[in-house]
């Protein structure tokens, strides 16, 4: 059976949490044994019968009592992460780790993503999906998973395509 994949909104600085803590935290919330990806909190996990929507509401809890730390949760099957993975059109860019995918919470408001006149960024919105491309690196671009959400009406996380490679191996 396939696992599922949940990808914590925002952790890092001041929302850091040690990945050991985090399994042990989830366990105790009855999520089975967890595994992480990096420090950045990408899990996955055995869903048994979960739905996707109840696996994203335990894990925040599980995050906000553990750590008290509200943070968004997104939840992909591993199907679903394999397709979004097959449908992103910049996937085969050399340069994987610039190019995103944001997962969001509910389809995109729009199926298009105005950016900025300027912005040398590629995006395609497909769905639940925003792929982007970022061809001068990410760091200092205007297009952040914030920039995307508030034009979009939709809570978002951001994994490049090199880690959803990983986490398509991992859940399958």
């Amino acid at each position: 059976m396939s696992r599922s994949v949940a990808l914590i909104r925002g952790v890092g600085g001041p929302t850091a949490m040690k990945m050991p803590a985090l399994r042990e935290v989830l366990a105790s919330a009855g999520l089975g044994e967890v595994e992480t990806l990096q420090v950045a909190g990408n899990l996955v996990l055995n869903p048994g019968r979960r739905s996707s929507a109840t696996i994203a509401k335990t894990v925040r809890a599980a995050v906000r009592d553990g750590f008290g730390f509200d943070l968004p949760v997104i939840v992909r099957t591993h199907a679903e992460l394999a397709d979004a993975y097959a449908r992103n059109p910049f996937a085969s860019d050399p340069e994987g780790r610039w190019v995103q995918t944001v997962f969001l919470d509910q389809p995109a408001s729009t199926t298009t993503l105005e950016l900025p006149a300027d912005a040398p960024e590629q995006a395609v919105v497909d769905g639940r999906e925003v792929f982007v491309r970022y061809p001068d690196g990410i760091g200092r671009s205007k297009v952040q998973a914030s920039y995307i959400e508030k034009r979009l009406g939709a809570i978002g996380t951001a994994r490049n395509a090199n880690t959803v490679a990983k986490l398509i191996a991992m859940s399958a």
